[in-house]
């Protein structure tokens, strides 16, 4: 708190004897921070990652000037449950968050009322009703920006079951664009750091490309099949997507924040495209479903070029940013920094454990062996990851070194080794606080919209 009134006092002082905005800035070392959250975005679909179309110049221009993470994990393969952990660092089955549509709990701090506590204007731009300040997500942002009103949302999606949902619940990723640079403008009070939140929808169903836009790539005859032609148009979202990502550190550049701003961006799940014959996500925790983008450049273009193999999880991020700006991580906070292995001054352990979780199922949703049932549990762990799903008596085992798709399942093969994962795994979640976020009791409306894109079950 002495800090605070301290960091406080003493802008004052400066404001108040002459000196310029600029002047008062460049005497606050803190970076500004844009951090941005893609929603559906796999990891394996950008070509910054290595996938052969060019779905992400402007993230591959970023990874070169900064830090790639090969194995990132969202926490969750669900937008709600994943978010509620990226502000926290807490686990979804700990924050109460195992599904969308339910509101976070006052008892947990996020990451905005840090940064805020410590003098950061905060502010952020979402795209999705399903990350709305009904459900908590606002908490600790001075501008919470949900006005999506203006984006030129495609007609169709907003039908569901023969009704019209009228209204828009989604933004796209021009106006996203727009709304956070105009924030970047505006800003007002510059003298201070910025904490900047913003969310990117576009690569979410029904993957449609915005009339006029021409992807970096085009459609071959393999296209013919359905599968294939479903990939093109999630593939050509990302790469829209990326476009608008690029107008954005564009404009960091045209106003002289891009060398003093730490840059963020990641995805809040994957997405399913019909490699265990299910679309979308949600069901499954496999790597498509929960392995996603993080690339991080540092102000300064530190550590360019940087490439770290070792599995990370979105619980690292809050306290990573927080040891980045100099603000100690917060108690409760279950993640690790990577502030040290991103600077060079540490390194990760490569066996350190990864926690996945799969929201409840009431057994009516289809899955390759049946229906999904009750809830879904899985740990990275060095080359090795387990899949438990009790209510399904399902145990896997994969080696991701020899088999990065998961295509065999080595549990029968090798029981010690499914049988140390699995204590393990039991040991955690006797060890983790658990807690039920509240239902947000949803008007018609709000419930239909989240229906209409499978939200609510």
């Amino acid at each position: 708190m002495f800090r605070i009134l301290f960091s406080a006092v003493w802008a004052g002082m400066f404001l108040a004897c002459g000196p310029g905005v600029e002047e008062v800035r460049s005497r606050d070392p803190r970076p500004d921070i844009l951090l941005i959250s893609l929603d559906t975005t796999r990891a394996d679909h950008l070509s910054a990652y290595g996938y052969e179309r060019k779905t992400s110049p402007a993230l591959d221009r970023l990874s070169e000037e900064g830090i790639l993470f090969e194995a990132a994990y969202a926490p969750s393969a669900t937008t709600g449950p994943s978010h509620a952990t990226l502000f926290t660092s807490v686990s979804p089955i700990s924050h109460g968050i195992t599904k969308n549509g339910r509101e976070l709990d006052l008892g947990w701090k996020t990451l905005a009322e840090v940064l805020g506590q410590e003098g950061y204007q905060t502010a952020a731009v979402v795209s999705s009703y399903v990350l709305s300040a009904r459900f908590g997500y606002d908490r600790g942002f001075a501008s919470f920006d949900e006005d999506f009103s203006q984006a030129e949302v495609p007609e169709g999606v907003t039908l569901w079951e023969g009704d019209e949902v009228e209204g828009k619940f989604y933004g796209r990723a021009d106006d996203t664009a727009r709304r956070a640079l105009q924030w970047l403008e505006d800003r007002s009070e510059p003298q201070k750091p910025f904490f900047l939140f913003v969310h990117f929808f576009d690569a979410h169903d029904p993957y449609v490309i915005p009339e006029g836009y021409q992807p970096p790539f085009v459609p071959g005859p393999e296209e013919s099949l359905k599968r294939n032609r479903v990939v093109f148009m999630y593939d050509a979202t990302l790469a829209y997507m990326d476009q608008e990502i690029g107008r954005l550190l564009d404009g960091l550049v045209r106003m002289g924040l891009d060398e003093d701003t730490l840059v963020v961006v990641t995805g809040d799940h994957g997405e399913g495209l019909m490699e265990r014959g299910h679309w979308h996500h949600g069901v499954h925790i496999y790597e498509e479903g929960v392995r996603v983008p993080l690339i991080v450049r540092l102000p300064g273009r530190r550590s360019a070029g940087l490439r770290i193999p070792t599995p990370v999880s979105w619980l690292d991020l809050a306290p990573s940013l927080l040891a980045l700006s100099g603000i100690s991580s917060q108690e409760g906070f279950q993640g690790e920094s990577l502030a040290e292995v991103m600077t060079g001054q540490g390194a990760l352990d490569p066996t350190r454990s990864v926690w996945l979780y799969r929201r409840h199922y009431e057994g009516d949703e289809e899955v390759e062996a049946g229906q999904a049932v009750g809830e879904a549990w899985g740990l990275r762990r060095g080359r090795w990851k387990l899949i438990w799903a009790e209510e399904e008596n399902r145990l896997e085992l994969y080696d991701l070194e020899t088999d990065p798709e998961e295509k065999v399942d080595l549990a029968m093969e090798r029981p010690d080794q499914a049988a140390t994962l699995k204590a393990e795994l039991e040991v955690w979640l006797a060890s983790q606080p658990r807690s039920r976020g509240g239902d947000v009791l949803l008007d018609a409306e709000s419930r239909r919209k989240l229906q209409a894109l499978g939200y609510v079950e």
